[in-house]
């Protein structure tokens, strides 16, 4: 299998280096090689969870402006003052890692991105006055100094027991490029810039018992762990250069290298952000514009480049079909045109270079026949319990690994078109009225043919409900969306398959509640509870851990499809880690898959 996503195009709108673009501030920093030339462009996007679920309620900003993401997890900011040469877009969201994208921008252009946020849990504590190593079971793991770490607002030392949120990003994962932050573009030693070919990134955040916000001390090192996939252990060198993420300038900082050793990377660090293993190479500019055979633009369309190693790298075109980036000079690349991440067979492909290091190089206008086969649009009704036109809904529409949100009209209408791999996917749908908070049962069919009408769906009988409350010592907490963000998935480890529940909320009568939750189960009946752990933000207050022992979850729904639930109640007994107190607590769920 082809090694994929460990060198990024970093795509966009191709800048012409006297095209006349306003400049605002030209200094530069020493974090930053490029003249910081601030242009107004136009971002939008759309944010995604790594179910490849819609995130809403997640806030962007572009320079000095904001934006919200919506109920499909789209935004758009208008009048964006970036930096052309390292624009950066980045998206919070409570209960998540900070997600980020780095481009090339075009004055007065509309630029598209996607980031897919990754989930912000504790994997485990270390006493911070004794140190010590915690150990992942994706064979990542982190080891703390002895009395080596500070309260990042105060500056003063700090004793007790350190939360660990820990994200490994696979480098040769499809979603590589929509997980990791900003791009593959590095600042090497010496100041100069480089594309980087990552095989392994490591995201840590550090929090004390009652949310503090926690670093390493100076003078202090940690020590980290990369596992290395099995595919690409034969070719990682063994000793590779160090890369931090800056979030202030969307770019890779090189500091100090990393060892392997048997199966991953070992390197000491004196901070903690995202940490990136990456050899780099010198590289070229490149550009392009695509078109389809009615000379239309092809906007967003997902453009892979690919290395005669295998390895590949993805972006997206622009409104105007126009697409830039940074690539290995010195050798003959492959240019694609893929309906998805996950499509083998591309629907345009043409060889590229060699170029020449330093230089840009323009391919002009591209045609790109789109194959019918591969346009797919997907249309219907939906009417409510009283068979009237849903105004106020909306249609979920998987695809693989992709999922679509089409909304209804004023006359309850829906429309989607998208490109697919196959002539003839399968897809998984439900339909939803959000005024009635009803909901159509999940249907799936194959489609056999480009323009298929669903005819009229019914979004009636299931209650959209999603919730989980909880009271401990008799205070009761609610996390309800949209305003809060609930998760479920199940994962399967040898011949147990579990279930896992994460619940992230900003309602009263605390803000930023936490709970998470794992079960041994995938059904309806009574499992055990194999994890708990309950927190807030507010000062002073007490964050919860949960040890295994007879507590067991009781649940009375257990969908198996998109769109389907999993609800169901549990008690148990948790623990203050900072007082060692018990504490009871009470918890009702119901959360869709």
């Amino acid at each position: 299998m082809n090694t994929i996503n460990r060198m990024c195009l970093i795509v966009c709108v191709f800048f012409a280096m006297f095209s006349g673009c306003k400049k605002e501030n030209s200094s530069g920093d020493s974090n930053n090689p490029f003249p910081v030339n601030k242009i107004s462009v136009i971002v939008t996007g759309r944010i995604v969870d790594e179910s490849n679920q819609p995130i809403s309620g997640a806030t962007i900003t572009a320079g000095n402006s904001t934006a919200t993401t919506d109920l499909n997890g789209n935004f758009r900011i208008n009048n964006a003052s970036l930096n052309e040469s390292a624009a950066v877009v980045t998206v919070q969201k409570s209960g998540y890692f900070k997600g980020s994208r780095t481009f090339f921008a075009k004055e007065n252009q509309k630029h598209y991105v996607e980031i897919m946020l990754l989930s912000k849990i504790s994997v485990g504590k270390i006493n911070a006055i004794s140190g010590g190593t915690l150990n992942i079971g994706n064979g990542s793991a982190i080891t703390l100094p002895a009395n080596g770490i500070i309260n990042i607002t105060t500056g003063n030392a700090y004793t007790g027991d350190v939360s660990i949120a820990m994200t490994w990003i696979n480098p040769t994962s499809t979603d590589l490029y929509r997980q990791m932050p900003g791009d593959l573009r590095g600042i090497d030693a010496s100041g100069s810039e480089q594309v980087l070919q990552s095989f392994g990134m490591l995201g840590v955040e550090l929090t004390g018992t009652n949310g503090e916000k926690l670093q390493i001390a100076n003078g202090k090192k940690a020590n980290i762990k990369f596992p290395i996939p099995s595919s690409i252990l034969a070719t990682a060198p063994s000793t590779i250069a160090l890369w931090s993420f800056n979030d202030t300038t969307g770019l890779w900082k090189q500091e100090g290298t990393a060892t392997k050793t048997g199966s991953a990377y070992i390197a000491d660090v004196s901070h903690f952000s995202f940490w990136n293993c990456d050899a780099n190479f010198p590289l070229a500019r490149f550009s392009a514009k695509f078109i389809n055979q009615n000379n239309a633009p092809l906007q967003h369309a997902l453009i892979r480049i690919k290395r005669a190693n295998g390895s590949s790298s993805y972006g997206f075109t622009d409104s105007t079909g126009y697409v830039t980036g940074q690539v290995p000079s010195n050798e003959s690349l492959v240019l694609e045109v893929s309906s998805g991440y996950t499509c083998n067979t591309p629907i345009f492909s043409q060889n590229i270079g060699p170029f020449v290091t330093g230089t840009t190089n323009s391919l002009g206008t591209i045609t790109v026949t789109i194959p019918a086969q591969n346009s797919i649009s997907i249309s219907g009704t939906v009417v409510n319990c009283s068979n009237n036109a849903v105004t106020n809904g909306f249609v979920k529409i998987s695809v693989g690994t992709n999922n679509y949100t089409a909304v209804t009209n004023a006359s309850g209408v829906f429309s989607l078109s998208f490109l697919s791999c196959s002539s003839s996917p399968s897809i998984t749908y439900y339909a939803v009225d959000a005024t009635n908070n009803q909901q159509s049962a999940t249907a799936t069919m194959v489609i056999t043919n480009p323009t298929t009408n669903l005819g009229s769906i019914t979004a009636c009988g299931i209650s959209t409900a999603r919730y989980i409350y909880y009271n401990i010592d008799g205070v009761n907490y609610s996390i309800l969306p949209p305003t809060d963000s609930i998760i479920a998935f199940t994962n399967t480890q040898g011949t147990t398959t579990g279930t896992s529940i994460y619940g992230y909320g900003s309602s009263s009568p605390n803000t930023q509640k936490s709970i998470s939750f794992s079960f041994n189960g995938n059904g309806v009946g009574t499992y055990p509870l194999t994890s708990l752990s309950v927190g807030t933000s507010a000062t002073n207050s007490p964050r919860y851990v949960y040890t295994p022992n007879s507590s067991t979850v009781t649940t009375t729904e257990y969908g198996t499809l998109t769109g389907t639930y999993i609800a169901g109640s549990f008690t148990a007994i948790l623990r203050d880690s900072s007082t060692n107190t018990n504490h009871p607590i009470q918890c009702n769920f119901r959360a869709r898959r």
